[in-house]
């Protein structure tokens, strides 16, 4: 509705400055510049306009589910030392980690569980 009201407006403007006594080409060609002003302050919305968005997550919960996911984890490589070593201390040392200074698996997951 807005969008037809402009171009309504681009319309009266280009009659108008043709009346004055311009070349109808030219006075389409005056006319289109406000014309496509019109049309874009039309498409923007308000600065007043209300933009409603959710709540943002609370926080800790995605700490949370990565540390019981760790937990278990390092509960399940506690079981399999071989799978901690292949697993655990190769991401660790791909972050830049000294695996030699972790505790071992078991208290590393007791730990992660204290921490949910």
């Amino acid at each position: 509705m807005k969008t037809a009201l402009a171009l309504g407006i681009g319309v009266a403007i280009g009659v108008v400055i043709w009346l004055l006594g311009v070349e109808p080409f030219w006075a389409t060609a005056l006319a289109v510049p406000p014309t496509a002003f019109a049309v874009l302050v039309s498409r923007l919305p308000r600065a007043t306009d209300i933009v409603w968005s959710s709540d943002p997550p609370p926080p800790g919960s995605i700490s949370t589910a990565h540390a019981s996911t760790l937990a278990s984890r390092l509960a399940e490589a506690a079981e399999n030392p071989r799978r901690y070593q292949e697993r655990f201390r190769a991401r660790l040392q791909r972050l830049g980690i000294d695996a030699a200074e972790m505790p071992d698996p078991a208290e590393l997951a007791e730990r992660l569980r204290r921490v949910e």
